[in-house]
C-alpha cells in the first residue's frame, strides 16, 4: 500500500535483527478461555497416499470459510473487557506473519490500535496477510505481466488458498462423529446459504513473562493475550491437534515435478519447498505452535494439467511434528514469542492511537508508522496492491474468492 506524507514514521526495524528476540518460552503460560466450532478426526487413509495413488482434490463449495479479524471476531473484545489481566488481542494468522516477517519478500501490512493501554491486532481487509502465495522466495519466483493470467501471484495466490480450504475439509474422517464444543461457530449467522467448513477456534489466554533488566516497568511485568488459533483436526489415535496445509505445484519442469521426486526423495522435495515458500511455511508452523497443534499434515497437491488451475490431484500428505519442523526451518518457541514481546513493549510505550506495521517491498524492513484514526477505513486505503497491482478478490468474511475467466 501506499503510505502518505502526513503519516509519522515511528521505528524502522530490520528484519535480520528479529532473531535475535528472545524470551524463555518455558516461561511462557497458556489458559484456555473457550474452544468454538467442532473438530472431527483425521483420516489416516491419506497417509498412505502415492503418485501412483494419487486422489483428484475435492471442492467443497456448499462449505463457508472464515477469515475474520480480530475488531470484527464477536468473541475477543469482550473476552478483553472480561479479563482485567489481558493487555492484547488477536489471531493467530496475524501473529504468525509477525512471527515470519524475515522470511517474507513481498509487501504487507497490519494495523494495531492502542485504547487505554490495550492493543488489538487487526488486518485489513484486502491485505495480503488474507492470502498465500506461492513461490514468494524462489530463485524465480511467479512474475507474470498479465495480473489475470492463471500464473500471475496474484491468480497463485488465490488458488492456493482455495486449495488449503479444500484440503483442509477433504482430509477429514465423516464417518466419525464430530466432536462440538461449549460454543458455536462464531461466524455463522442463522439463515446464511451452506454450512460453516469444519474447524475448531481455541480462545487461549497467552502469558508472556516480563524482562527483569528492562529499564521500563511494563517491560519487567507479563503480558497476557487472547488470541483466536485455529486447529483442523485432531488424531484418532493419540488426540493430538493438528494442523491441515497444502503446497501447490503449478507448472513444473518435468525434470522437477513432484511426480518424478515424491515417491524416492521427498526430503528433496520439502528443501525446496522450504527454500520457495520460506514465509508460508514459516506462518503455518507459527500458527501451529501458538494454537498448541503437535502434529503438521501437509498435502503436496498438483495440477491435473498445467493450463487448469481448477482441477487438482492429492499427491501425497507428509507428517511434521511441530516442534521438530520449526528446528528444522530455524524457528524457535524463544524466539517466536520473543518477537511477540518486543513489538508489544514497542506500540506500548506511545500514546494511544492507531499504527501500521509496513513490510517493505523492496528492503528487508518493517516500518511503523502512526497513522489517524480514520485511517484505513476507506475505500482507496482498503485496497493493497500486490506486485501486479491489483488486489485480491475477497467475500464479506476476508476469504480469497477467485473468478472463472
Amino acid at each position: 500500500m501506499q503510505t502518505k506524507t502526513e503519516w509519522a514514521m515511528k521505528r524502522e526495524l530490520k528484519l535480520s535483527e528479529m532473531a535475535k528476540l528472545q524470551i524463555n518460552s518455558t516461561e511462557v503460560e497458556r489458559e484456555d478461555v473457550v474452544w468454538c466450532g467442532q473438530i472431527r478426526e483425521y483420516n489416516k487413509e491419506y497417509d498412505r497416499i502415492t503418485v501412483r495413488t494419487k486422489k483428484p482434490m475435492t471442492r467443497f463449495e456448499e462449505l463457508n470459510f472464515f477469515n475474520v479479524t480480530t475488531s470484527d471476531d464477536p468473541m475477543l473484545p469482550d473476552l478483553l473487557q472480561a479479563d482485567a489481566s489481558a493487555t492484547v488481542i488477536a489471531t493467530d494468522h496475524v501473529l504468525a506473519a509477525l512471527v515470519s516477517a524475515a522470511r517474507s519478500v513481498y509487501s504487507w501490512d497490519i494495523v494495531i490500535t492502542k485504547i487505554q493501554d490495550k492493543l488489538i491486532f487487526d488486518k485489513r481487509d484486502g491485505s495480503q496477510v488474507d492470502y498465500l502465495t506461492v513461490n514468494e522466495t524462489s530463485d524465480n519466483p511467479p512474475n507474470n505481466d498479465d495480473p489475470n493470467h492463471i500464473n500471475s501471484p496474484l491468480k497463485l495466490g488465490q488458488e492456493t488458498s482455495c486449495i488449503n480450504q479444500n484440503f483442509s475439509q477433504m482430509v477429514l474422517d465423516t464417518h466419525s462423529a464430530a466432536e462440538k464444543f461449549e460454543q458455536p461457530n462464531p461466524f455463522e449467522e442463522e439463515g446464511e446459504q451452506g454450512s460453516a467448513a469444519s474447524v475448531a477456534y481455541r480462545y487461549q489466554k497467552i502469558t508472556l513473562p516480563g524482562n527483569s533488566k528492562s529499564d521500563s516497568e511494563f517491560d519487567k511485568n507479563p503480558v497476557s493475550l487472547i488470541v483466536r488459533t485455529e486447529v483442523n483436526a485432531k488424531m484418532p489415535d493419540t488426540g493430538a491437534f493438528v494442523s491441515v496445509k497444502a503446497l501447490s505445484e503449478y507448472d513444473p519442469k518435468p525434470t522437477d515435478a513432484w511426480a518424478t521426486h515424491l515417491e524416492t526423495q521427498r526430503g528433496k522435495v520439502l528443501a525446496t519447498e522450504l527454500k520457495n515458500n520460506a514465509f508460508k511455511l514459516g506462518r503455518w508452523t507459527a500458527q501451529a505452535i501458538l494454537a498448541g497443534c503437535s502434529v503438521m499434515k501437509i498435502g503436496y497437491v498438483t495440477r491435473v494439467t498445467p493450463a487448469d488451475p481448477w482441477s487438482h490431484s492429492v499427491l501425497g500428505v507428509q507428517t511434521n511434528y511441530t516442534d521438530q519442523f520449526a528446528e528444522q526451518i530455524g524457528m524457535t518457541r524463544n524466539n517466536v514469542f520473543g518477537i511477540l514481546r518486543n513489538i508489544i513493549d514497542l506500540v506500548m510505550s506511545w500514546e494511544d492511537g492507531k499504527y501500521l506495521i509496513l513490510k517493505d517491498p523492496t528492503k528487508a524492513v518493517m516500518r511503523i508508522y502512526e497513522v489517524p484514526w480514520d485511517a484505513l477505513g476507506g475505500e482507496d486505503d482498503e485496497e493493497e496492491l500486490d506486485d501486479e497491482g491489483d488486489a485480491p478478490d475477497l467475500d464479506a468474511d476476508g476469504n480469497v474468492v477467485p473468478t472463472r475467466e
